[in-house]
């Protein structure tokens, strides 16, 4: 529907579990992970006082490219299908997943998101986090 890049990724918090473990079990390497309880620390490893209140972690899910978000979406999809319970329990227990888009572009642009996918996404209790960026002016 117009030029664009998005760049999507998996993100999962919880109160208290340690999210390592689903990484390893969904076969994923976290860009970022922190658990409940590590030190507050910048994303280059300088201490900045205090203690993470939960746990935390960021999985990118492709570089930023202008492949349709929704074939991103549903490709996705498809990779967490199998994992449908191990999902559903981070948010039985007080967890949040989500997919977060970063969507860059430089004029009107849009994307549709069939309501199949949408009904997948829920299934699996993945909510879904939009971040659209402009250029500076």
């Amino acid at each position: 529907m117009g030029p664009q890049r998005t760049k999507l990724s998996l993100h999962l918090n919880h109160p208290t579990r340690d999210l390592s473990i689903i990484c390893r079990t969904l076969g994923l390497r976290p860009e970022v992970i922190w658990k409940k309880g590590d030190e507050r620390r910048t994303p280059k490893g300088r201490g900045i006082g205090g203690i993470r209140d939960n746990s935390y972690c960021s999985i990118g899910l492709g570089a930023a490219s202008k492949v349709d978000l929704s074939k991103k979406i549903e490709a996705a999809v498809q990779l967490l299908k199998p994992h449908r319970t191990l999902l559903r329990r981070v948010s039985s227990t007080g967890g949040r997943i989500s997919f977060y888009i970063g969507w860059f572009c430089d004029q009107h642009t849009g994307d549709e998101l069939d309501y199949e996918i949408l009904a997948h996404m829920a299934d699996l209790r993945i909510a879904l986090d939009l971040n659209i960026y402009v250029p500076d002016k």
